[in-house]
């Protein structure tokens, strides 16, 4: 788990720092929208990194981790109960409630993702 956590703090953070130039480079020069691709890309790499962690067994989930599972974990659910049950009506208006105050959140869920990992990284190096 020390390698993962080393190696996933320098990928999220150079995924970050892309994605900071791909939208500042987006609005300056571009000015078509493409910057949402980079925060899909994040969100892919934050997701993965996130379960690999979750279901990992040798690392110690800090109260910070459980807070951002609990949010993370219920706006990726009512996404996919979204998407499952899109012709039933009930379903979508109750899910879509969750969602319209989890999606505007999952900028600051990214920034708080990537304060975790940077201090499970340093307490990695301070340990070592």
């Amino acid at each position: 788990m020390k390698t993962f956590i080393k190696y996933d703090y320098y990928t999220q953070m150079f995924v970050a720092l892309s994605f900071i130039i791909l939208l500042i480079t987006d609005i300056a020069v571009f000015e078509k929208g493409y910057s949402w691709l980079g925060y899909f890309l994040m969100a892919a790499f934050h997701t993965v990194s996130f379960l690999i962690r979750m279901f990992s067994k040798d690392y110690s989930k800090s109260t910070e981790f459980k807070i951002y599972s609990f949010i993370s974990l219920t706006i990726l659910i009512s996404l996919l109960l979204i998407m499952i049950f899109d012709d039933i009506d009930w379903v979508t208006n109750f899910i879509g409630l969750i969602l319209m105050f989890g999606i505007p959140l999952t900028p600051i869920l990214a920034i708080c993702y990537l304060i975790i990992i940077y201090k499970d990284y340093h307490g990695l190096v301070q340990n070592s």
